[in-house]
């Protein structure tokens, strides 16, 4: 039943579905059909051709603001290395321990288990693989950077493509620097004698990748590429829509763009600062709303409407992606709108410490919350005023 309403709710546009739910394209199993292709994509499947076609090596580093696309482009060098039969090592990081990310590398390389995969693995013990790597990751002081990267290389060597792909490398920042020093190491010697037909790559934030080039210059010296993601333009922006929501269309149309207006696109553009994933938060929550209500077509003046400051605390809460609401609700009921340090939040909402962080930094993105100087969390002022006004107790109460 649930299902049928939400389709009554968009066939008002001609559409089955809000296209616009799914931030994450790599969620997505067509993702050729709705990706909008920028100068990045390009420069990749040069980089695969030449890993493919001429057993070349290649490290690279993706850089960008959360929401920007990193994901998507590790996950497609994967697809590529797997199509060719290779291994593709994709590792996301959630961690700032080095023996537990080294040990996550390691573990990827893992064939599913089977008699003869168990009888193969105790071979290995016996002869003192991975004995050897488990000693080196018992502790950090045993961590011996280039012995761990010669045992990588080898492994990887069995395969004829192989890639290294290690997301959000931003959350290992924490580690201690002489930590962190080590893990580059590790991977500046395992880029300096990778197989042939291997791919190194990473994604970072900007922030973080500027910490680490001060800590460890050697290692990016060592990357072949650099890419910097640049915000969606305004074309760019338009296509996303059209193919977004021509996936779903149940009702032809001559207007690509219906329900929007350019202006509307245009002005959700200028709110979302070219960021894919705020766009198109910013346009599942509009397109939702809108059809609420009925609003035909969807302009710049709806949009205008719709996304104007909430007038009650209620309001302003249900406007919170679900996968952030707990964390809004614990700022707002238990430390009155803040301001609070992520590990507070964290401990009441019973999350990891980097999990809550990057979550709390994508609010104040999404313009939810507002940080301070001092590093901490707190709602804007017109929801301040709302706290002042007693709601919050009232709502918590209900």
């Amino acid at each position: 039943m649930e299902g049928l309403k939400l389709y009554q709710s968009y066939e008002v546009y001609g559409l089955s579905a809000n296209p616009f739910e799914q931030l994450a394209s790599e969620g997505i199993t067509d993702v050729e059909s709705i990706h909008v292709y920028q100068e990045i994509d390009m420069r990749l499947q040069m980089i695969v051709s030449e890993v493919i076609g001429n057993k070349s090596s290649i490290a690279l580093s993706i850089v960008g603001p959360l929401g920007m696309g990193k994901t998507q482009r590790l996950k497609t060098l994967a697809k590529a290395i797997d199509e060719n039969k290779g291994k593709a090592i994709y590792v996301k990081v959630d961690t700032n321990d080095i023996l537990k990310l080294t040990r996550d590398i390691f573990y990827a390389l893992k064939p599913p288990k089977s008699r003869t995969n168990i009888f193969l693995e105790n071979l290995s013990r016996k002869l003192g693989f991975i004995d050897r790597l488990e000693k080196m990751l018992s502790d950090s002081k045993e961590y011996k950077s280039r012995d761990i990267a010669e045992l990588l290389v080898e492994q990887m060597s069995k395969y004829p493509y192989c890639a290294l792909l290690l997301d959000e490398l931003e959350n290992m920042g924490s580690a201690r620097e002489h930590e962190k020093i080590q893990f580059f190491e590790m991977l500046r010697h395992f880029i300096s004698t990778m197989p042939k037909g291997c791919i190194v790559a990473f994604a970072c934030v900007p922030e973080a990748y500027e910490e680490y080039t001060k800590i460890f210059p050697a290692f990016f010296m060592r990357l072949h590429y650099e890419f910097k993601l640049r915000p969606m333009s305004l074309d760019e922006t338009f296509e996303l829509v059209k193919k977004r929501l021509n996936r779903v269309r149940i009702r032809d149309t001559d207007d690509p763009l219906y329900p929007f207006t350019e202006e509307a696109i245009r002005l959700i553009h200028q709110l979302g600062k070219g960021n894919p994933r705020q766009i198109l938060r910013l346009l599942h929550y509009v397109l939702s709303e809108s059809a609420k209500h009925k609003f035909d077509p969807i302009d710049d003046y709806v949009v205008t409407t719709i996304l104007e400051e909430p007038k009650s605390l209620e309001e302003y809460l249900t406007r919170i992606p679900k996968e952030y609401k707990d964390l809004v609700e614990a700022i707002v009921f238990e430390f009155n709108g803040g301001p609070v340090s992520y590990i507070q939040v964290a401990k009441v909402v019973k999350k990891p410490g980097m999990q809550v962080y990057d979550k709390l930094n994508e609010l104040i993105r999404l313009g939810f919350l507002v940080g301070d100087p001092k590093g901490n969390y707190k709602v804007p002022d017109y929801v301040r005023k709302f706290l002042e006004e007693g709601q919050a107790e009232k709502l918590k109460g209900e």
